[in-house]
């Protein structure tokens, strides 16, 4: 989210910046705002005094690299704005906020609320920061301030944080090592098998190969 007049920047990054033949590829990005493709080539794109209508889904692409994740601008006007590092946050992630002036103005006697009760209050701005983000955390957020001596409020930002699902984690370990285990012990009792049965026909085929060399036994010369 951003105030309207200000100049937010979107940073194009990927994995490669080369040409095919080895030469860092310059001007080399596409951007593209809500499907179609800007005149900007850099890998940042600067949006000088935004406006409403620069709000939308951004993407970009660096030459033959698949296109990015698109990232989503929302342009507000108004005194205040409650900006958020995100509003869907996994458990044990961090949470930020900050109640962000229009212009950056300076606010004062800045109180931030969650669920409608006061959460912290500081004479001059400062933001809200959450190391671990809980389930608790989650609610309606807004924060009260001064302009120029007018008291202003943010409109309300909803922060939703997803319970992780530790209780499932060892399946991903426990299922590969189950199958290996069983692969292992079937892999043992074939071999095992396979030995007793080469065994037993080696008795079986010893057997009747004794029978075949030796049906009628000559009679010892000695006794004759």
């Amino acid at each position: 989210m951003a105030p309207a007049m200000e100049s937010p920047t979107l940073l194009c990054v990927a994995l490669l910046f080369f040409a095919p033949d080895g030469v860092l590829a310059v001007n080399s990005t596409k951007w593209f705002h809500n499907g179609s493709l800007s005149e900007e080539t850099n890998s940042s794109l600067n949006i000088v005094n935004a406006k409403f209508e620069d709000s939308g889904e951004y993407k970009c692409q660096h030459q033959q690299v698949k296109e990015s994740e698109p990232v989503y601008l929302e342009v507000f006007s108004d005194w205040l704005l409650l900006q958020a590092s995100a509003e869907v946050v996994m458990e044990g992630q961090p949470l930020f906020l900050r109640c962000h002036g229009w212009r950056n103005w300076d606010v004062y006697k800045v109180i931030y609320y969650k669920d409608g009760e006061a959460l912290k209050y500081w004479y001059e701005n400062h933001n809200i920061s959450i190391t671990n983000a809980t389930v608790e955390d989650s609610g309606t957020y807004y924060c009260t301030g001064k302009v120029w001596q007018l008291d202003y409020e943010s409109e309300p930002l909803n922060i939703t944080v997803i319970k992780a699902q530790h209780e499932k984690y060892w399946l991903q370990f426990f299922i590969p090592l189950l199958v290996a285990i069983l692969f292992a012990v079937d892999t043992g009792l074939f071999i095992s098998t396979q030995q007793q049965v080469t065994f037993l026909l080696k008795i079986k085929r010893t057997r009747k190969g004794f029978k075949l060399l030796n049906p009628h036994p000559k009679p010892n010369p000695k006794n004759n």
